[in-house]
């Protein structure tokens, strides 16, 4: 008992150390979880663990007290290429920037910006570094039919991204340039974890059900760019075009303290070789039943010099800025068949029971096989909706010690995200090569979107498309600890947005592209990506282009058995 005592306080240190970068956005990648991931995500019928908690908490009434941390390292690869230049649309070069000076040069200066303006748009690349999600769980087995578990589960997702410098910059040719998905996004860290509490209940031999309630919080970064369409030179920026001497640096950090979420199963065993499970989940809104709140810090002049035709950097804090987004619902079906080699526990003789009363398919079964479906209702995902209070305003200092401008922030500010709902498919078994010591496991996994809608308004913070996903992984059991690995690669789909498909626009304070017809007031039930307009506030379509991205994870997992 002190071993146990001792290993439950280092593994709980250890889990709120690695907190902070347990980042998740969108939604997860197949694979909860170290034995989850190996087996292709297929585990849902199979889960012995405490991470029952996250698909299945109806295992929970017939599994081994056990107490488990897992820690997954994700490696998010991704790139984007948009299509065009630097250069307004028909404007020649030297002409484009007459509104005003920034660092990539000013509009009467020795470092014209003609030598770069004409120049494509370079591909920018995620520099973010990999992130650790880690799962942290303990389940207790209370009688023979009745089973408790608590965990802390981080979702294996991709929150932490940096496109370009923290200056909002790239280098390449040897110079610097605004970073080209800064309208998008440049940088974000997502923290999203739900401390969870769930209970397994066997009422007859056939039968489990079971329910997961989850307190989620969710901390967020983000850094993006916008227009405020002025000039310190008095000379409007040419229409239409992303003039950094205009830009504002916007970053938005917010708090949700509960995010609640619920997760119920149904588990049947209609022969002692099968394993049928249904399970939903449903979760609130980021900013739904709690507000999700903070600040929006706007740097005005964020690329300026401080010359007389430049803005000097300035920034303003706005506080009581508010974040509402939705998240998804998942529902899924499973079906597992296993070779046993003993009968199931309830099914035992009074000796067996009293040898081995627990289910541990490390030594009942020589393999088995499972096929997960899952459907994802990520259609509700619309608008990120960033409230800043009315009647905020942002000053603009220009240089020479001209009188400061003060711009509106417009106000709501809807980001349109419109996906598409996903079906997956998960397909995974386990072969025990050594009964009761060592475990091997692979699997395959497919998610695909249902519709191709979510290419409108696709952006670097979640890129969409169908991935196909490489597991494998394995098990040794050290007398009373269970040490797993596992390793995924998730390929996935290259999407080309072009321009007449592209409908996410940069939010521009002094510009009117796109407004609805029927007025300019944000409707919470009428979203961008229903509607397919926005209020007053935005410019120019700046998402068209080539996005790339593939995925590494490394898992490491130990149980120990109490």
């Amino acid at each position: 008992m002190r071993v146990f005592r001792a290993l439950l306080w280092l593994w709980m240190l250890v889990f709120c150390l690695w907190t902070p970068q347990a980042k998740a956005g969108g939604f997860e990648l197949s694979g909860v979880g170290t034995r989850g991931l190996g087996r292709g995500g297929a585990f849902t019928a199979r889960v012995d663990d405490p991470l029952a908690l996250a698909i299945n908490p109806s295992a929970l009434s017939e599994i081994e007290s056990q107490i488990l941390l897992n820690a997954t390292l994700v490696i998010w690869d991704a790139c984007v290429t948009r299509s065009g230049n630097y250069a307004a649309p028909g404007v020649p070069p030297e002409e484009t920037y007459a509104g005003g000076a920034s660092i990539f040069g000013p509009s009467d200066g020795p470092d014209q910006p003609s030598l770069w303006a004409d120049r494509p748009f370079h591909t920018v690349c995620n520099q973010g570094f990999p992130q650790i999600v880690p799962q942290l769980g303990l389940n207790l087995r209370l009688t023979r039919d009745l089973g408790l578990g608590a965990g802390i589960i981080a979702p294996n997702g991709t929150g932490t991204a940096r496109f370009g410098g923290d200056d909002g910059t790239i280098t390449a040719e040897g110079r610097k340039f605004p970073t080209p998905v800064r309208y998008a996004m440049t940088s974000q860290d997502l923290l999203l974890f739900f401390p969870s509490v769930g209970v397994g209940y066997r009422p007859i031999d056939w039968l489990r059900v079971g329910l997961t309630l989850q307190w989620g919080v969710a901390i967020i970064n983000y850094v993006n760019y916008v227009s405020s369409g002025a000039s310190a030179s008095g000379i409007p920026p040419t229409p239409g075009f992303e003039d950094p001497s205009a830009d504002i640096r916007s970053r938005l950090s917010v708090v949700d303290p509960f995010v609640p979420a619920g997760i119920l199963s149904i588990h049947l065993v209609p022969i002692d070789a099968m394993d049928v499970v249904l399970w939903g989940r449903l979760s609130d809104a980021v900013g739904g039943f709690v507000p999700a709140e903070g600040t929006l810090e706007l740097t005005t002049g964020a690329y300026g010099t401080g010359s007389e035709t430049s803005f000097v950097p300035n920034t303003t804090k706005i506080g009581g800025t508010t974040l509402h987004a939705g998240q998804p619902f998942l529902f899924g079906l499973a079906l597992r068949l296993a070779d046993r080699t003993r009968p199931r526990t309830h099914q035992r003789t009074l000796g067996e029971a009293l040898a081995k009363r627990i289910e541990d398919a490390l030594v009942e079964e020589r393999f088995d096989i499972e096929l997960d479906v899952v459907y994802e209702h990520l259609r509700q995902v619309t608008d990120f909706v960033v409230t800043p209070p009315p009647g905020s305003q942002v000053v603009l200092k220009p240089g020479g010690g001209a009188a400061p401008l003060s711009v509106p922030v417009p106000t709501p500010l809807p980001i349109p995200h419109g996906w598409s709902d996903v079906l997956t498919f998960r397909l995974g078994g386990d072969v025990n090569a050594i009964s009761g010591l060592l475990a091997l496991r692979s699997g395959v996994s497919f998610e695909l979107p249902l519709d191709t809608s979510f290419r409108h308004y696709l952006q670097n913070d979640f890129i969409g498309g169908w991935r196909l996903g490489l597991h494998t992984g394995a098990t040794l059991r050290l007398e009373r600890f269970d040490v797993s690995i596992a390793y995924a690669f998730f390929l996935a789909e290259t999407i080309n947005v072009e321009p007449r498909d592209a409908r996410f626009r940069r939010i521009n304070a002094l510009d009117q592209k796109g407004v609805c017809m029927d007025g300019t007031t944000y409707d919470p039930n009428r979203p961008v990506t229903s509607r397919g307009c926005y209020p007053a506030g935005y410019g120019e379509v700046v998402n068209a282009g080539r996005y790339e991205q593939n995925f590494h994870l490394v898992s490491l997992g130990v149980t120990y058995h109490f």
